[in-house]
């Protein structure tokens, strides 16, 4: 059985259609330093601590692995939804993806979800993941069985605690959600 939070990055600087790896604007930063001081309470000192690759993921889980004077290790495996990489496709596709289902996405989503899920599986000790939203909500499908893209709106920052016994994925605590989708 393990204990695994995940931390859906603090605000960015640009959107998800202006950057495709903008770091972390001054309320993303508060928002970062806050969880950071939540999971201090939360997480025990033996936690490992992963992180996308992305740099507003990065930063949202410095202030954390500073407090626990540890390392962020970067993994790849819970980087964002892949997307196109044409900037100005992004908004509309985006918004065509949170209102579908993920059988409807292309294999290589369903790679990435995958991996995801595996990766949790996998995991043998308290682990605090730094990630993105769909990483998110590809947990909660999973933990749903529903095949919507959107389960869950969380917010920048939010902490989502869950507990993986084996198969069984269940929450122990679920994080600050939002109104509005992604920025």
């Amino acid at each position: 059985m393990s204990d695994i939070w995940l931390v859906r990055h603090g605000e960015a600087a640009a959107s998800f259609d202006q950057d495709t790896d903008p770091p972390l604007s001054t309320r993303g930063r508060e928002q970062a330093a806050q969880s950071a001081r939540y999971l201090a309470r939360e997480v025990p000192n033996h936690a490992q601590l992963l992180t996308s690759p992305k740099l507003r993921a990065i930063q949202t889980g410095e202030p954390f692995a500073a407090l626990r004077e540890g390392a962020l290790d970067i993994d790849s495996r819970f980087i964002e939804l892949p997307s196109p990489g044409e900037l100005n496709e992004r908004k509309d596709w985006i918004q065509r993806v949170l209102k579908g289902r993920w059988s409807e996405l292309p294999e290589s989503v369903h790679d990435w979800q995958r991996d995801i899920v595996k990766a949790i599986q996998a995991l043998q000790v308290p682990t605090v993941i730094f990630s993105h939203f769909l990483v998110i909500n590809t947990v909660a499908a999973r933990m749903s069985g529903d095949d919507a893209v959107l389960q869950c709106v969380p917010a920048n920052g939010s902490v989502h605690h869950l507990r993986v016994d084996h198969d069984r994925w269940h929450w122990v605590q679920r994080g600050e959600m939002l109104e509005s989708v992604v920025n």
